[in-house]
């Protein structure tokens, strides 16, 4: 991995079926709408005994955050391609992701939990923060740190709206004009 990426302590835990099963919960039912009774169903166990793993659906957050990241994130940072090469190949990456789903696990949790679950809020704002800086990363490499910040803040709001048009209207297109204007937007950024 990049050395300018710094991973959150929080992105320790490895993948498993019930933060899989918990995922696709908050995806097709959000924060508040997702039950350890649904989680337990959809994993084939008692209540009781996912409580003996998690002592509540906050706890699940980060973890369902972790995973998502990991999958989104290549671990490894020896890609020694040009830099706009790499940041066209992510921002794809992260939009077929998006448009397969329909749905950002991320901004359905962002909506989902507030200053009662602190945990939860956190680690959403630790997953955006890690997806930008990995970004930004990318673009620093051919732009100034100032400009890298703007553009890969700029990819993700583009980015997460086109998701919202996908699901609302099935508009596959938006994701894919958000996804040439964000390249477009970083080759620009050059001169």
């Amino acid at each position: 991995m990049d050395e300018g990426i710094k991973r959150p302590l929080w992105l320790s835990v490895s993948t498993n079926p019930i933060n899989s099963a918990a995922r696709e919960l908050f995806r097709d039912k959000g924060y508040a709408g997702a039950s350890m009774q649904d989680l337990a169903d959809r994993v084939g166990l008692r209540k009781a005994s996912l409580y003996m793993r998690f002592p509540n659906k906050e706890a699940l957050v980060p973890e369902v955050l972790d995973m998502t990241l990991r999958e989104t994130v290549p671990e490894d940072g020896s890609d020694d391609r040009p830099w706009l090469e790499i940041y066209a190949d992510r921002i794809r990456d992260i939009a077929q992701n998006l448009a397969d789903r329909k749905r950002c696990v991320g901004l359905h949790l962002a909506y989902g939990v507030d200053d009662e679950t602190p945990a939860a809020k956190e680690a959403v704002r630790a997953f955006f923060l890690s997806l930008r800086e990995y970004l930004t990363t990318i673009l620093a490499k051919g732009l100034s740190r100032e400009t890298a910040v703007l553009l890969a803040t700029d990819a993700l709001v583009r980015i997460e709206g086109a998701t919202l048009m996908t699901a609302v209207f099935d508009e596959s297109d938006a994701m894919e004009r958000a996804i040439q204007a964000t390249i477009r937007d970083a080759a620009t950024g050059l001169r």
